[in-house]
């Protein structure tokens, strides 16, 4: 008898620590996910001031696309696409460094941009518009930082022993970071 309840004690000890892994494993998927929104959203706001300024009439030159903004217009098309995509495992380390390099080239494209010397209209990007990027591209910055904390905080949660042993079993596999 004693030898049963002893054996119930333990699988009901198992059974309450699994529930409890997992639901600390769900929250801080969550939280990863829900910040990964928020830099999406950050970064979609970047891409479509690109798409607002290009599409004004008075902007747009005899092919549909300022020569100068080409691209930078090609670069937030494809980071939108990035965006749009459905992506079955949005936390897989391939799928956020996708993220992370369009995010980087849209950068790179903003920088080249401003930096083009001005002409006799004045600066080639207006000034409302770098302020805006400006904006947006710091609550990007600031949202990846929070990202990159919680995803290291998911990864090391799953890497600790004994979860090590049953997170993989339980459908939790390390997130990438920005």
């Amino acid at each position: 008898m004693d030898t049963s309840l002893l054996l119930w004690v333990i699988l009901a000890t198992l059974f309450f620590w699994g529930v409890g892994l997992y639901n600390r494993l769900m929250r801080l998927r969550a939280r990863c996910l829900e910040v990964l929104g928020v830099v999406k959203k950050h970064a979609a706001a970047c891409a479509g001031l690109v798409k607002q300024y290009v599409e004004e009439p008075s902007n747009l030159g005899p092919s549909g696309v300022s020569s100068t903004w080409v691209g930078l217009h090609a670069c937030a098309h494809r980071f939108e696409q990035i965006l749009d995509q459905h992506q079955p495992m949005p936390l897989h380390p391939d799928s956020v460094s996708q993220l992370s390099a369009m995010w980087d080239a849209l950068q790179a494209e903003w920088a080249a941009l401003c930096a083009s010397p001005s002409d006799l209209a004045g600066p080639v990007v207006p000034s409302e518009m770098v302020d805006a990027w400006s904006a947006a591209s710091l609550k990007v910055k600031s949202a990846s930082g929070g990202y990159n904390q919680i995803a290291a905080q998911y990864n090391e949660a799953i890497q600790q022993h004994p979860a090590r042993w049953v997170s993989g079993l339980m459908g939790f596999h390390m997130a990438g970071s920005i």
